[in-house]
């Protein structure tokens, strides 16, 4: 009976852990489509601007 407290401890810090890499996980796919969903736009106003300038 000693080792249950033990063993839910490790448990909970183990699914805290996997928790942490979840949300960053999840943040690094958030900021990777908006990273991509912005790049395109940005680099068609560049190329517009330099279009302009000639």
């Amino acid at each position: 009976m000693e080792a249950t407290p033990i063993i839910g401890a490790s448990l909970m810090i183990g699914s805290s852990i996997f928790m942490y890499i979840v949300a960053f996980l999840a943040v690094m796919a958030i900021g990777g489509y908006l990273t991509y969903r912005t790049s395109p736009k940005r680099k068609q106003r560049r190329e517009d601007k330099r279009n302009n300038e000639r």
